[in-house]
């Protein structure tokens, strides 16, 4: 099965889970801090979503999932942006197991990316 942003992480294996504990390497001082604020920021999107399947607030979550898809690769985390085009697709469909899913692997992502 191909992976695309409708059937990413199908199974709970993710293709990004070897890559996670990998450290990514930004040089410049000013990129790093800027990664890393931007990290950090997911962890209250990761509250936002959490929330919004709780009350199945469905434009919420697509309305995160596209700002995730849209700002990831900017800061060079095409993950976060493939995540992000996923969760809006299942917010669409209204699946909230899928997006629990996706949000399981984004905080993974989020908690276990390590820049260097």
């Amino acid at each position: 099965m191909q992976d695309g942003p409708d059937n990413h992480a199908t199974t709970r294996q993710s293709p990004f889970d070897a890559d996670a504990d990998r450290p990514v390497r930004i040089d410049d001082p000013f990129a790093r801090r800027l990664v890393t604020r931007y990290l950090a920021r997911r962890e209250g999107d990761l509250v936002t979503l959490r929330e919004a399947v709780g009350k199945k607030d469905f434009e919420l979550i697509e309305r995160t999932g596209h700002n995730l898809f849209g700002s990831g690769s900017a800061y060079g985390l095409d993950v976060v942006s493939s995540l992000g085009a996923c969760i809006e697709i299942a917010a669409k469909k209204h699946d909230a197991a899928r997006i629990t899913q996706l949000i399981d692997d984004l905080e993974k992502f989020v908690r276990h990316l390590k820049i260097a």
